[in-house]
């Protein structure tokens, strides 16, 4: 079954996301700079001041994704012996010591982390039990990190036979509301979407035909010869 309505709703959520990117996006650091300081940082994160937020106590190895989570304050995520580490920074005490949002069966990988810069913030990542692949996420408020859960209906495409495979997308607005979008696993020219909003939680994760690719023009006949 498809989802039109809700799926022209998701994508106009995302693009209007994208066309109000606040300055406090996520950042990624490390792992992909051609020089790296402590903690897998290849460029500093700053508070809402323009000051350099330190590294966060990351594996030097570890690519960190982290963003502003208030004016003098940050979240950091990262992976780690098959987990998610999450560490929360603040001015005056620096960063937490790391923890794994959750110690469950099977393997985490491609963390994704966004936030409004006002407290709140959303991780979103993938989970691998054997050949089974889920898409699991926490959200971040006033009382920290939620009980990991796992997305409804979301189907995240495995790898492909190059050992390749994409991210989650993750975008958070200034109200807090959320859109994810990913490629499914359902058929090679699907992706999905969902979106998350405080009131609601995840809508249940969509499937819809990705766009085709552009054809090419028809070739034009050559000119017949003047006789």
């Amino acid at each position: 079954m498809r989802f039109p309505a809700l799926l022209l709703a998701v994508a106009a959520a995302l693009a209007a996301c994208d066309r109000g990117a606040p300055a406090h996006d996520t950042s990624v650091l490390g792992a992909r700079g051609p020089a790296q300081a402590p903690g897998g940082v290849a460029s500093p994160l700053t508070d809402a001041r323009g000051r350099a937020i330190p590294a966060p106590p990351a594996p030097a190895t570890a690519r960190v994704q982290a963003v502003r989570s208030g004016e003098e304050a940050a979240l950091a995520l990262w992976l780690q012996d098959g987990r998610v580490m999450a560490s929360s920074w603040t001015r005056d005490g620096g960063w937490t010591p790391a923890r794994a949002l959750e110690e469950i069966y099977g393997q985490a990988s491609d963390p994704q982390l966004a936030s409004n810069g006002q407290g709140q913030a959303m991780a979103v990542w993938r989970h691998t039990v054997g050949k089974i692949e889920s898409l699991r996420f926490s959200h971040h408020g006033q009382d920290g990190w939620t009980a990991p859960d796992v997305m409804p209906g979301a189907l995240p495409r495995p790898d492909d036979r190059t050992g390749t495979r994409d991210a989650p997308r993750l975008r958070m607005d200034a109200q807090g509301d959320v859109v994810a979008e990913w490629a499914s696993g359902f058929q090679a020219n699907e992706s999905q979407t969902a979106r998350w909003t405080g009131s609601e939680g995840w809508s249940r994760a969509a499937s819809e035909p990705a766009a085709p690719a552009p054809s090419a023009s028809p070739a034009l006949p050559a000119p017949s010869s003047a006789r």
